[in-house]
């Protein structure tokens, strides 16, 4: 790789770093591990997860024990996403996803016939 690539993908790479989206992503992730509250409810989304996804191998997803479980699986996921700490982080991350995708369509968007983001010039 030629110098002068090196030295503007490390110039990329610092601008990212260096955003303030991207910092109050990394010290809201921080906080959401930090969190056992949320963790809690995280583990209790998985554990629903794979049961429903368990039963499913076995039942139809109409059959009355997948509905029970598909029910406190979305009951589940619903109060995950309507905790505080959990929305603000994924806000946070769409702004940071939508930086990655802008910065994708810049550098990729050429060779390709449909941009990931509307904002890519």
């Amino acid at each position: 790789m030629n110098i002068s690539l090196s030295k503007s993908l490390e110039s990329l790479k610092d601008a990212i770093e260096s955003d303030p989206r991207v910092i109050r992503l990394n010290e809201l992730e921080k906080k959401l591990y930090e969190d056992s509250s949320l963790m809690e409810l995280v583990k209790k989304k998985d554990d629903l997860e794979r049961e429903y996804s368990e039963i499913l191998s076995y039942k139809d997803k109409n059959s009355e024990e997948a509905m029970k479980v598909g029910k406190a699986l979305h009951e589940a996921k619903a109060e995950l996403d309507s905790y505080p700490l959990a929305k603000e982080y994924s806000e946070a991350f769409i702004e940071v996803r939508d930086i990655y995708m802008q910065i994708d369509d810049i550098i990729f968007g050429p060779y390709r016939k449909k941009t990931l983001s509307s904002d890519a010039k």
